[in-house]
C-alpha cells in the first residue's frame, strides 16, 4: 500500500491534471484548425497573445493545420484552452497528454509501504495546502521519469527549461546502421525458438509451412527504437528507399533526428516478436520470419512520451509506406485526446491497420476510469490485444473489456531480443500487442489486396476460444495465425 508520505505526493501530482482525468505536459496545448480557414500572422498573433502563448511548432504533412503551442510560465494549459476554442479558426485545442510504456502491476504483500521505514523522500510544501512537517526546499519528484511534471519536479530532465520543447541531447554513441545481411539460403534453424513459447501458442510455427512472410511489407514499430545492429533483426529493419533527414531506417521525435536507437529495450523486444529474422541460425524468430520494420522512437530511455511526438510517428508511418502500427504504449483517462484519435483516423483513411496494448492495470477498458488509450478507442481500424499466458488464462495484469479490446495474445514471459545482441523474457500487453501485429503483416503480405478491415476480421473470426478470455474480450479468444492465414475473403 501507499505509505502517507507517497499518498501526499501523488495526491499533488493529480492535483494539476484533474481537470482532465490524465497526465499533461505542463504549458504545452495542440490545437487543430478548421480546415480552409485563413490564418494571417496578424489574426494568429493576436490569438497567440490572448491564449498566452510564447513559441509556436507549427506541423507538416498530414499533420497541417495542427500546432504546438508553448505558453508563458503564469498561463494554466486550462485557460489557454479556453480562449482558443473561443476562436472561430479553432476546431479544437487539447493537452499535450503524456504518455508511457505500461507498466505491469506489482502486487506487494500486505502491510508493506512502498517507503523505507523512517525514511523516503521529505514531504514537500505546497502552495494552497496545509502539511505539517513540510521542507519548503524539497521538490516534488516527477510523475514520470524523464518529463518536468508537475513543473519544477525533480528528476524531469529533457528539454531546456529556457526553451521548452527543445529536443534533449541525444545519447553518445549511438550506432550507424549496418548494411542489410541479405538472406541466408538455405534457411538455418535459430536454436531458441522453443523459448519463444507464444510462437507456438498462435500456431505461427505452423504457419511458417504456407508463408514467412515479405520483406515488402512494412510494420511501424512505434516505440523506444530499436536496435537495429542486433544480429537477429538487422535483416528485417526497414531500409527507407527516399531517406531526406538521415532517416535511413526510421525516425527518433525525442532527439528529432533519423537515428532510432533503442535506449531504453522495450522496442527492441516488441520488434523482435513482431519480426525477428527467421531461419538465420541465430536466436529467436518472430511472428513474420521476414518484414521491413520500420523504427519510430517517441518513448524516451525512461518510457515516457507526449502526445506530439506519437502523432508525429503515426503520421510519419503512414507517409512513408507503414500498412500495420504496432504501439505498446498508452495513458490513462486520456478519452479526451482528439489529437491521437485523429491521428488513428487518418491512418484508417490510407489503409492502414493500428494493433495496441490494452494497458496493464487489470481493469475493464469499457467502463474503468482508469481504462488505458489508444487501447480503449473504438476506431473501426484498431484492434485492442490482450495478454495471455502460457497455461492459457488471462494473464493477471492485463486490461480487458468486451465491448473495446479484440483479442488476447501471448504476454506473460515473452523471449525476445533486446538492444546489445542479446534475449530476455518480458511480461505485459506490451509483449501481446506485437503478436497481433506481426500475425496482421504476415496475412496481409500473403494477401496485399486485402484492406484493413479483412485482415481484422480474418483475425478476429478465426480465435481460439479461451475459457478465461470469455466475457473478458469481444472474440472470447486467443489469436490463430495460421487459421488465419487460410482464411479466404
Amino acid at each position: 500500500m501507499l505509505s502517507a508520505r507517497n499518498a501526499v505526493a501523488v495526491l499533488a501530482l493529480l492535483a494539476t491534471s484533474v481537470a482532465f482525468g490524465a497526465e499533461y505536459k505542463a504549458g504545452e496545448v495542440i490545437v487543430k484548425y478548421k480546415s480552409g480557414v485563413e490564418r494571417s500572422r496578424t489574426s494568429m498573433n493576436s490569438l497567440y497573445n490572448a491564449a498566452g502563448v510564447k513559441r509556436v511548432k507549427r506541423m507538416t504533412g498530414l499533420m497541417k493545420g495542427f500546432e504546438q503551442l508553448f505558453l508563458n510560465d503564469n498561463v494554466k494549459v486550462e485557460d489557454a484552452i479556453v480562449e482558443l476554442e473561443r476562436n472561430s479558426r479553432v476546431e479544437y485545442a487539447q493537452p499535450n497528454f503524456i504518455l508511457s510504456i505500461p507498466r505491469a502491476v506489482q502486487k506487494l504483500p500486505v502491510g508493506v509501504q512502498t517507503d523505507p521505514p523512517g525514511g523516503g523522500f521529505p514531504i514537500p510544501c505546497i502552495p494552497g495546502f496545509d502539511i505539517p512537517g513540510c521542507d519548503p526546499n524539497a521538490k516534488l519528484p516527477c510523475l514520470i521519469p524523464g518529463l518536468p511534471f508537475p513543473p519544477g519536479c525533480d528528476g524531469g530532465g529533457g528539454t531546456d527549461p529556457g526553451n521548452p520543447g527543445t529536443p534533449p541531447a541525444p545519447p553518445a554513441n549511438r550506432p550507424q546502421v549496418p548494411a542489410d545481411p541479405g538472406e541466408m539460403n538455405p534457411p538455418v534453424a535459430d536454436p531458441d525458438l522453443a523459448k519463444a513459447y507464444g510462437l507456438s501458442k498462435v500456431h505461427a510455427t505452423e504457419a511458417w509451412a504456407i508463408h514467412r512472410g515479405s520483406k515488402a511489407f512494412v510494420v511501424a514499430d512505434i516505440d523506444t527504437g530499436l536496435d537495429y545492429t542486433h544480429e537477429d533483426i538487422t535483416g528485417n529493419v526497414w531500409r527507407n528507399p527516399n531517406p531526406t533527414n538521415g532517416d535511413i531506417v526510421g525516425f527518433d521525435f525525442i532527439h528529432n533526428d533519423g537515428m532510432p536507437y533503442d535506449d531504453q529495450g522495450h522496442g527492441t523486444h516488441t520488434a523482435g516478436t513482431i519480426g525477428a529474422v527467421g531461419g538465420n541460425g541465430k536466436g529467436v524468430s518472430g511472428v513474420n520470419q521476414k518484414v521491413s520494420l520500420m523504427a519510430l522512437k517517441f518513448l524516451s530511455a525512461e518510457g515516457s512520451g507526449d502526445t506530439a511526438g506519437a502523432i508525429k510517428a503515426i503520421d510519419y508511418a503512414i507517409e512513408h509506406g507503414a500498412k500495420v502500427l504496432s504501439n505498446s504504449w498508452g495513458g490513462q483517462g486520456d478519452q479526451d485526446n482528439k489529437g491521437l484519435y485523429d491521428a488513428i483516423e487518418r491512418a484508417k483513411a490510407k489503409d492502414v491497420l493500428f494493433v495496441a496494448a490494452a494497458g496493464n492495470d487489470s481493469v475493464n477498458n469499457d467502463t474503468d476510469s482508469r481504462k488505458s488509450y489508444p487501447g480503449a478507442f473504438d476506431n473501426d481500424n484498431l484492434i485492442s490485444v490482450a495478454a495471455t499466458d502460457e497455461k492459457d488464462g488471462m494473464a493477471f495484469f492485463s486490461n480487458y473489456g468486451p465491448k473495446t479490446v479484440h483479442v488476447g495474445a501471448p504476454g506473460a514471459n515473452v523471449y525476445s531480443t533486446m538492444p546489445g545482441g542479446i534475449y530476455k523474457a518480458e511480461s505485459g500487453t506490451s509483449m501481446a500487442c506485437p503478436h497481433v501485429a506481426g500475425a496482421a503483416a504476415l496475412i496481409w503480405s500473403k494477401n496485399p489486396t486485402w484492406t484493413y478491415k479483412q485482415v481484422k476480421d480474418a483475425l478476429m473470426k478465426s480465435v481460439d476460444v479461451l475459457p478465461a478470455l470469455q466475457g473478458k474480450t469481444v472474440t472470447g479468444g486467443r489469436i490463430n495465425v495460421l487459421k488465419a492465414l487460410q482464411a479466404r475473403e
